[in-house]
């Protein structure tokens, strides 16, 4: 199923996250008409400083979304489900339309160089290139204009900044006249600010692409730069055609419009019922939800609108406006002002209820006020004290999430949050519209160092104990299953000793296999206990296309490593290499294994899966069976599935270019996302003993990165970790073999290493008990462990820009 989304902004990127998150394998693809990645919109006022980049402003894009760049949708064809852009068409099962608003503007300021609108990066590039050492004219007098006025005062590049207010207020027409002479008063003790109430543009010469002179009401500017903030239209106009329209693509309350497979979200839907057209991220993510609900037959979320919280943070004032999101503009109010020098808060009432707040480094409670505008009951005085009262939980700071200087403090302080970063995985503060992120940091900020590590390590105490019951249990419930076949320690010792491993070498193995896995070290008796239990586990271990480079890995008969040891008493019923069965013995073998042990025994899988010719270039056994057929056979009742080596994971060495029988890896020939994958050429024994213990201590896969490989082992780079980075950084390469810097161990890089690109942990825990690897012996890592190395990174070159970005 494909779900077409027009429109790269909040609105869209947010709706195409979730729906990864409700099926991965739905493919989503983003048209947006913009050359860069999705970015926050909100923040756009950021991009007027040098000193911040666009990637600062980049959304979270969930692994597997599509964009296509630089795509201006044009027309809609709804009965045959295509979307037709200047250049390309594209086909869809659903469309959701979230192409935002456009802004108004009394002319053309496309080709025009000193005049702009401001709603997109290139606008504020232009407008940050093209101010410098000029009379800035704002006009408009809303939120974005003061916003613009904030940052151009801080950026200091102007000769001077006027902000034309037709109407004679600022922010809001409501506001009262104190309020906005505050404002204005605030803005102008800067220097280098005028604001000029009712005023407006009466005259304005152009000449070829430049505006010579403009003249408003009170004031002549020469080769000014005028920016227009004077309001915004839902950007609709491919949609006319196809769809029933207003201001806005009408829907229902599940953001469906007139064509059941098209929504709409954001602020170019309008809802029927209401008339009423988002502007707010918050009301975004529940038309989203709404959407998808309708969609996918989750859980029915209907779309009501909310009473919103807006906000205006400078360094002079703080504005606050809490207002319904639907308002009658004609229906009669009544105003009460509450003023003490700096501070102002004003109650808009009808009928005696309130109807909007606007407050200037106001001190009530927000989240009180906004209680009472949904409650819509009587009014009284004695709400305006209630709301001054100091509430328990501190200021609001994020309205998108309801939360409070307190409810953040409590979760940084239980979860040990030491980052903006960390945050997201307790609350999306800071994280829905993002003008409370800063505020959110300052609180993480505040909290002492010592607290915050006081709180891990008790938070850490914690979780080993609950990871320690957790394992206790896991290791009786084996013990109870599997009352034979166990290792005890006097014949793992006997074993040992004719393997000439010393208990202390054991031991220290121990200890590097439980760090390797990233597990505490009151862990590691665990982990001994579940080596003795893997001997309980029924393994089948089945070979396709490959080389039995990794079963050969583990059956050398010189200097055995401890991980052999191991391998010798799992309990491998089925290994066509290693048995003394064959034939029809053999296959009935492994019939058995699966009838017996049916969801308790494991299979790993080595090699890749022929799929040309129906699986045909593979064939198994005395029936004949293809490779694919097998596979599908052994994994049906498997309880865990684990693709060893990089044939396994995505067809590796037997689908290089051009792949003539077809090979792909075992994931995508069972087409699940539950097989573990553990690529490398062959992979490093630990880090298959690893994630059998880890099954064993926890019943459950490791923690995975987006390959479904374990990050305990395949979450560090290699080149993070080599012992030659140290020349890498100082420019030190090897330039030929046998050169000066090849026998002092300088950086293989500039011979083809991809260390830069592999993500493994090789150059930690090495081969041959920690002996070596191949960039310690003198050759550059291959990047084995990543998809398509073969044909991407096997070879003695280095990597173009181009391909490393895909990596």
């Amino acid at each position: 199923m494909r779900v077409l989304i027009i429109g790269g902004g909040i609105a869209g990127v947010n709706i195409a996250n979730k729906i990864k998150r409700i099926d991965k394998k739905i493919d989503v693809l983003i048209l947006s008409k913009e050359r860069y990645r999705p970015y926050d919109r909100i923040q756009l006022c950021r991009l007027l400083s040098e000193k911040t980049h666009i990637d600062e402003l980049a959304l979270e894009i969930e692994d597997g979304i599509s964009i296509e760049f630089e795509q201006s949708v044009i027309q809609i064809d709804t009965k045959n489900k295509k979307v037709f852009s200047q250049n390309a068409m594209y086909g869809y099962d659903y469309l959701i339309i979230a192409s935002g608003s456009i802004p108004k503007s009394p002319i053309d300021t496309a080709d025009i160089k000193n005049a702009s609108v401001f709603r997109c990066a290139d606008d504020a590039f232009k407008i940050r290139d093209q101010i410098k050492s000029r009379d800035v004219v704002i006009v408009g007098a809303g939120a974005i204009g003061l916003e613009t006025i904030e940052t151009l005062v801080k950026e200091d590049k102007t000769k001077s900044i006027t902000l034309l207010s037709r109407s004679g207020s600022l922010y809001a027409k409501q506001m009262n006249a104190q309020m906005t002479l505050f404002i204005k008063e605030a803005y102008e003790q800067t220097g280098k600010v005028n604001i000029s109430l009712k005023d407006e543009i009466v005259d304005m010469c152009i000449k070829g692409k430049q505006i010579e002179q403009i003249k408003t009401k009170r004031f002549a500017f020469e080769d000014p730069f005028v920016i227009y903030g004077i309001g915004i239209r839902p950007n609709i106009d491919f949609a006319r055609d196809a769809l029933c329209c207003d201001r806005g693509i009408l829907t229902d309350r599940y953001m469906q419009s007139s064509d059941k497979y098209i929504y709409a979200i954001g602020e170019c839907a309008q809802i029927s019922e209401s008339g009423f057209v988002a502007g707010h991220v918050k009301d975004c993510i529940m038309q989203a939800d709404a959407a998808l609900s309708h969609i996918f037959n989750l859980e029915k979320r209907v779309f009501y609108e909310s009473v919103r919280i807006d906000s205006l943070k400078t360094k002079l004032f703080y504005l606050t406006d809490i207002a319904p999101a639907v308002c009658d503009k004609d229906i009669q109010t009544e105003s009460i002002l509450i003023n003490s020098k700096d501070r102002f808060e004003q109650y808009i009432l009808n009928d005696k209820k309130l109807m909007r707040f606007i407050g200037i480094n106001a001190q009530a409670d927000m989240g009180f006020l906004q209680n009472l505008i949904e409650k819509r009951g009587d009014f009284d005085l004695k709400d305006i004290y209630a709301s001054k009262a100091v509430s328990v939980k501190g200021k609001l700071v994020c309205s998108c999430t309801n939360m409070y200087e307190k409810d953040i403090e409590e979760i940084v302080k239980a979860n040990c949050v030491e980052s903006f970063a960390d945050l997201k995985d307790f609350t999306q503060a800071g994280r829905v519209c993002g003008r409370c992120k800063d505020d959110v940091i300052k609180i993480i900020q505040s909290i002492p160092k010592e607290e915050r590590e006081r709180f891990k390590e008790l938070k850490e105490q914690m979780q080993r104990a609950k990871k320690e019951q957790k394992i206790k249990k896991r290791l009786e419930k084996f013990n109870r299953l599997h009352p034979t076949n166990r290792i005890e320690d006097t014949n793992l010792e006997a074993a040992m000793k004719s393997f000439e491993i010393n208990p202390k070498e054991y031991n220290k193995w121990i200890s590097m296999v439980a760090a390797t896995m990233d597990l505490h070290p009151s862990l590691e008796k665990y982990v001994e206990k579940s080596i003795k239990t893997l001997s309980k586990i029924p393994v089948i271990w089945l070979e396709l296309a490959d080389c039995s480079g990794n079963s050969e890995a583990f059956i050398k008969s010189v200097n055995p490593a401890i991980e052999d040891l191991i391998f010798d008493y799992i309990s491998l019923d089925f290994h066509e290499l290693l048995m003394a069965s064959s034939s029809k013995r053999s296959e009935s073998l492994l019939e058995e294994t699966i009838k017996q042990n049916k969801n308790e025994y494991i299979l790993i899988v080595e090699g890749a899966i022929p799929m040309g010719l129906e699986g045909k270039y593979l064939r198994m056994g005395a029936k004949g069976e293809s490779g694919l057929e097998v596979l599908k056979k052994c994994a049906k009742d498997a309880a865990l599935v684990i693709a060893v080596g990089s044939c396994a994971f995505d067809g590796g060495v037997v689908a290089a270019a051009p792949n003539p029988t077809g090979a792909v890896g075992v994931a995508e020939a069972l087409k699940s996302e539950k097989v573990i994958n553990l690529p490398g050429c062959p992979v490093n024994p630990i880090n298959i003993v690893g994630t059998l213990i880890h099954y064993i201590m926890f019943e459950e896969a490791p923690k995975l990165d987006k390959f479904n490989r374990p990050l305990w082992a395949y979450g560090y780079k290699i080149h993070d970790n080599c012992e030659r980075r140290g020349h890498f950084d100082l420019d030190e390469f090897v330039e030929e073999w046998g050169d000066e810097g090849a026998k002092k161990g300088w950086c293989l890089y500039k011979m083809g290493c991809k260390g830069l690109y592999s993500n493994l942990n090789c150059s930690i825990v090495k081969f041959n008990e920690g002996t070596s690897w191949p960039v310690q012996a003198g050759h550059g890592c291959m990047a084995c462990g990543e998809k398509g190395f073969f044909d991407k990174y096997a070879n003695e070159r280095i990597i173009p820009s181009t391909t490393q970005n895909s990596t």
